[in-house]
């Protein structure tokens, strides 16, 4: 019913490089917000060189988990 003219511009581009690299630019800072929210709940909420602690190997945790996850992707 609808030939690949009328869907509009950003359905043209939606595939393109910098769609995507807007895409994952977003993204990425979303994850950064996530982040720093739950560490900062961790940090409160135990206080102390224990709170620094535990967010370090939260963050390592979190880390190494994207890193393997980079990893097995390609």
């Amino acid at each position: 019913m609808f030939s690949a003219s009328m869907r509009g511009p950003l359905h043209a581009l939606w595939n393109t490089r910098l769609i995507g690299t807007y895409l994952r630019f977003r993204v990425g800072f979303l994850l950064a917000g996530v982040l720093a929210l739950a560490g900062g709940v961790v940090l409160f909420g135990i206080g102390g060189i224990w709170g620094l602690l535990a967010l370090f190997g939260f963050v390592m945790l979190l880390l190494l988990a994207l890193g393997f996850v980079l990893i097995t992707r390609w």
